[in-house]
């Protein structure tokens, strides 16, 4: 008997896994055009700054990739492009410890990943917070350096919807 109820607990819990599994299309309602800004940590100064930012989001012609074009327009050499395409748990290479979807289409995305940060390119783990609520979309990069229970937002896009 007791195996059997292990077997079956086993089981409800992969079917529930599998079935709140994340996807590109879990992201569509933020495609679109969006401006803002971008305010960052200084490391050197440790004061925050702050530039104007654009992002334009789209998916690739498949649906499977997430395209962000950000733009700088007072910076424009700065301007790049990321597609992302979601493989398991993993949103690029970043994985994916929280995705919950909210009100009004909204929905808010925790990644994390090793990797280094700050002018001496220490080791840290790197936190992604992608918000999006009606009007509004937000990434925030949180930074936790080796050795500290401290996360430090390095920066964050604020921005509105681009009006057509």
């Amino acid at each position: 008997m007791k195996k059997i109820v292990v077997a079956t607990l086993f089981l409800l819990f992969y079917i529930s896994t599998n079935a709140q599994s994340f996807q590109i299309k879990d992201l569509m309602a933020s495609v679109g055009n969006w401006k803002g800004k971008l305010t960052y940590l200084d490391y050197t100064s440790g004061k925050p700054y702050s530039i104007l930012a654009n992002i334009k989001i789209r998916l690739t012609d498949n649906k499977g990739g997430y395209i962000m074009r950000y733009e700088y327009p007072d910076e424009p050499h700065a301007n790049s492009m990321d597609t992302t395409y979601v493989n398991d748990k993993l949103f690029g290479k970043d994985k994916i410890v929280e995705f919950r979807k909210a009100t009004e289409g909204g929905f808010i995305l925790v990644t994390e990943k090793e990797g280094e940060d700050g002018n001496d390119h220490k080791k840290a783990t790197l936190r992604h917070t992608y918000t999006l609520k009606a009007k509004t979309f937000s990434v925030v990069k949180d930074v936790k350096f080796e050795g500290s229970d401290k996360w430090i937002k390095r920066n964050e896009y604020l921005l509105t919807r681009e009006e057509k």
